[in-house]
């Protein structure tokens, strides 16, 4: 069968983006490996900024998100209050997420097809895109959204595969009356090289379980492992099970660690993680993938108007990504990675911006936006540059002189 687009990968990036080319009239398939239903490895924290594509579901096992903890090795929890409509969030299984989205997308007039695994990706001589796998689709184009499981796809195709970390994470069973009194309705998130050199560590609540996970570098089974005996963490579910899908109770995932250069060729963009659009300081990356989905299906649907498929054409795609999600965010969260994970001093960094903002109501601002995305990495960089000496003073002068040389790195990027 022919379609106008078809969308390989049915996650928030992709159900976004057959919801989008649907509802502008085009007919679209929307591809998933996995079957209906299926578990996905993910902190499962929804930012409200995700009202920009659709309503946020609820009563799907979510738990609103109205601040969070921020935990070092030298900070007891250090908590925040998400007070403001932009700073809500909510916490949910992505399996509920995900079928909500693609719901919304067959609604709109989208086909969905679950248990179907792409093997391969031919563009024809004659203008079309053939989707290979248990049977074959023909498409004007293609978008990949495979996240980083679809790598092979990519390299065939002569695209980029973005750099990728670790995600170890698993779910642990509580009554509601325990996560209230334990972790409340509240995100926790751990920054401590014991654990993680290059990532985080975090507790997210949701209806009747918490995420427990761990990413970085070169994580393994065993950094989870010691994570559930972290002192705080362990005695919140010491006696508790943890939570069995698949047959599995602790699962992994890759993560995108960068953006990829180039992420269109004739009749094929790609979008979400498979095109490294995840946030690089939380590794949050929903409403990034649906960004991304969203600005290729307008590219697509504009394409397919002028019947113009071309690489020429399709970069307009890359154009407002740059300037939609790098320019205000991407660029600068990348100053904050590397400040962060490459300095050797992420929880000293965390311990004085922390104790800046008990007397500094912009700053503290600007910490929470960090966390909720309520501003814009840009705008929150430049409230923590304009503070860079008061911060100095907070570190001391050799913690400071060891991250002069990491400081000026990241803002020449």
């Amino acid at each position: 069968m022919s379609y106008d687009l078809i969308i390989v990968g049915a996650g928030p990036g992709g159900a976004t983006a057959a919801k989008t080319a649907a509802e502008k009239g085009a007919k679209v398939l929307l591809l998933e490996a996995a079957e209906e239903g299926r578990y996905k490895c993910c902190a499962g924290g929804i930012p409200v900024s995700n009202k920009e594509f659709s309503k946020i579901p609820h009563g799907v096992g979510d738990r609103e998100i109205t601040g969070g903890f921020v935990v070092t090795p030298s900070s007891g929890p250090m908590e925040f209050e998400a007070t403001g409509e932009g700073n809500k969030g909510y916490c949910m299984f992505r399996t509920d997420f995900d079928k909500y989205l693609v719901d919304l997308a067959r609604d709109a007039g989208a086909q969905v097809k679950y248990g179907f695994r792409a093997k391969d990706i031919e563009i024809s001589r004659n203008g079309n895109a053939l989707v290979k796998g248990p049977e074959q689709y023909r498409g004007k184009c293609v978008i990949l959204s495979t996240g980083l499981g679809g790598g092979q796809i990519q390299h065939r195709l002569g695209l980029e595969v973005p750099p990728m970390i670790n995600g170890i994470q698993a779910e642990v069973a509580l009554p509601e009356a325990a996560i209230d009194e334990h972790f409340g309705n509240r995100v926790w998130e751990f920054f401590d090289r014991s654990l993680s050199a290059h990532g985080i560590a975090w507790a997210f609540p949701k209806r009747e379980a918490v995420s427990i996970g761990i990413l970085g570098k070169g994580v393994k089974i065993e950094h989870l492992k010691a994570f559930l005996k972290y002192p705080i963490i362990k005695d919140k579910i010491e006696g508790r099970e943890l939570m069995t899908f698949g047959g599995r109770k602790i699962w992994a995932a890759p993560i995108p660690d960068k953006l990829i250069e180039k992420p269109y060729r004739d009749r094929v963009m790609v979008i979400g993680d498979a095109c490294g659009t995840a946030d690089p300081i939380l590794y949050e990356g929903i409403y990034q993938a649906r960004l991304s989905g969203k600005i290729a299906a307008d590219v697509f649907s504009q394409a397919l108007e002028e019947g113009d498929f071309s690489e020429l054409y399709l970069s307009k795609y890359q154009e407002l990504l740059i300037k939609h999600l790098y320019e205000e965010n991407l660029r600068y969260t990348y100053k904050f990675h590397h400040l962060l994970y490459h300095s050797g001093l992420v929880e000293s960094i965390i311990d004085s911006t922390f104790s800046l903002t008990q007397d500094d109501p912009e700053m503290m601002q600007s910490m929470i936006a960090l966390f909720t995305g309520s501003q814009t990495r840009k705008q929150i960089w430049e409230t923590m540059m304009s503070r860079k000496f008061k911060l100095v003073k907070k570190l001391g002068f050799r913690k400071s002189l060891r991250l002069l040389p990491t400081l000026l790195r990241a803002t020449r990027i």
